[in-house]
C-alpha cells in the first residue's frame, strides 16, 4: 500500500488553488516536489503574487516582465513566483532561461483547471 494516499483530481485542484491563494491547507502529499510553504511565502504578498501571475498567463504564454505588467508584482518577484508555480506543475517553461528572448512561461492543463476553480469559488 502506498505511503501517501492518491488524491482525487478534485482534491488536487483544490490543494493547488489553496497554494495559489496562500492558504495553509496547500500541502499536497501526492506531489513529487516539496510543497512546503515558508512563512514569507504565506503572506498576503505571496498570495496576491501567485494569483496575479497565474491569472496573467490565462492570456497566453509570456515572459516574467509581461506577467508583472498591470499588477503590483515586480518583474523579479514575478520570475520567482513563476518558478514556484512551475515546481507545482501549474506553469511550464516554454522557452529556456538562456534563450535570447529570455524565459517564456505558459499555463499547464493543471494551471488552467486551478484558475477555473478559483474563479468559480470567487463567483460563489
Amino acid at each position: 500500500m502506498p505511503e501517501n494516499p492518491i488524491e482525487t483530481e478534485e482534491e488536487e485542484i483544490a490543494a493547488d488553488a489553496a497554494f495559489v491563494r496562500g492558504s495553509s491547507t496547500a500541502a499536497k502529499s501526492s506531489k513529487k516536489t516539496s510543497p512546503s510553504v515558508s512563512t514569507a511565502e504565506s503572506t498576503q504578498s505571496a498570495e496576491s503574487a501567485r494569483a496575479a501571475v497565474l491569472f496573467r498567463l490565462v492570456e497566453g504564454p509570456m515572459a516574467p516582465q509581461e506577467a508583472s505588467e498591470g499588477t503590483t508584482v515586480s518583474t523579479g518577484h514575478a520570475h520567482r513566483t513563476l518558478n514556484e508555480l512551475e515546481k507545482r506543475d501549474l506553469v511550464e517553461l516554454l522557452v529556456p532561461e538562456d534563450a535570447s528572448d529570455g524565459p517564456i512561461f505558459g499555463l499547464t492543463v493543471q494551471g488552467e483547471k486551478v484558475t477555473f476553480h478559483i474563479e468559480r469559488q470567487q463567483q460563489a
